[in-house]
C-alpha cells in the first residue's frame, strides 16, 4: 500500500512537473506571440508610412515634369524670343550702317556744296563792294531796279540749284514764317539738307529760325 502510494505520489510530482512546464511553456509562446503581434504591428505601421512617403514622392515627381514641361516651353519661347531679337537687332545694325553711309554722303556732299557757296557768295559781295565803289566814284544813281535786275540773275543763274537759294526765294515769296516741314515739301530738297541750309543762314544772320516750333523766317527782304 505505501509502494503505491509512493508511485502515484511520484506520478503526481511527474505530473506537476510535466504542467509546470506546460505554464512555462506557453507563457513562452504568449510573449513570443505577443513580440510577433508587435512586430507585426511595426511592419505594417512601416509599410503604410511607406506607403504615404511613396504616394508623396509620385505627387512630387507629377508637379516636378509638369514644373519641368513649363520651364522647358518657356525655354523655347525665350529661345525663338532671343532669335528673333538677334535678327531685328543684326537688321537693324545693317540699316543703321547702311543710313550712316547715307548721312556721310549727304554730309560729304553739303560741305562740297557750302564750300562753292561760299566762294560765290564770296563772290557776290565782292561784285557787290566793286559796284558801291563805282558809284561813288562816277557819283552817279544806280537805278535800283537795274541792280535789282543783276542780283536776282546772280541767284536764279548762280545759286537757284542749291538749298539755301531756294528757301531764300520761298521765304521772300511768302513773307512769313513757314515751317521746316513745309520748306523741304515745297522746294522738294531732302529734309537733312534744308536743316543745315537754315542753320548756315541763321548763323549768316539772314533768317530767324525757331527751334520749339520749326518754323524760319527772313530777317529783312533780300530783294
Amino acid at each position: 500500500m505505501s509502494q503505491k502510494r509512493e508511485e502515484l505520489l511520484g506520478l503526481f510530482d511527474e505530473f506537476k512537473n510535466e504542467l509546470v512546464k506546460v505554464m512555462d511553456d506557453r507563457d513562452a509562446f504568449e510573449e513570443k506571440n505577443e513580440e510577433l503581434r508587435s512586430a507585426r504591428r511595426e511592419a505594417e505601421e512601416k509599410a503604410w508610412a511607406a506607403e504615404e512617403k511613396l504616394e508623396s514622392l509620385e505627387e512630387r515627381l507629377s508637379k516636378l515634369e509638369a514644373e519641368n514641361d513649363r520651364l522647358e516651353k518657356e525655354l523655347t519661347e525665350k529661345t525663338e524670343k532671343l532669335e528673333e531679337l538677334k535678327s531685328q537687332l543684326e537688321s537693324a545694325e545693317t540699316t543703321r550702317d547702311q543710313e550712316l553711309e547715307t548721312l556721310r554722303t549727304e554730309r560729304d556732299e553739303l560741305k562740297a556744296e557750302m564750300g562753292q557757296i561760299t566762294q560765290k557768295l564770296e563772290r557776290v559781295s565782292e561784285l557787290y563792294r566793286e559796284t558801291s565803289a563805282e558809284k561813288e566814284a562816277l557819283q552817279e544813281k544806280v537805278d535800283v531796279s537795274d541792280l535789282l535786275g543783276v542780283y536776282v540773275l546772280l541767284l536764279e543763274t548762280v545759286f537757284y540749284g542749291k538749298p539755301h537759294a531756294r528757301i531764300l526765294y520761298t521765304l521772300h515769296d511768302t513773307q512769313t514764317a513757314i515751317n521746316r516741314k513745309h520748306l523741304a515739301d515745297s522746294t522738294g530738297i531732302q529734309p537733312a539738307q534744308v536743316l543745315k541750309a537754315i542753320h548756315d543762314l541763321a548763323n549768316a544772320n539772314l533768317i530767324e529760325y525757331d527751334e520749339q516750333t520749326q518754323e524760319a523766317r527772313l530777317i529783312k527782304d533780300i530783294l
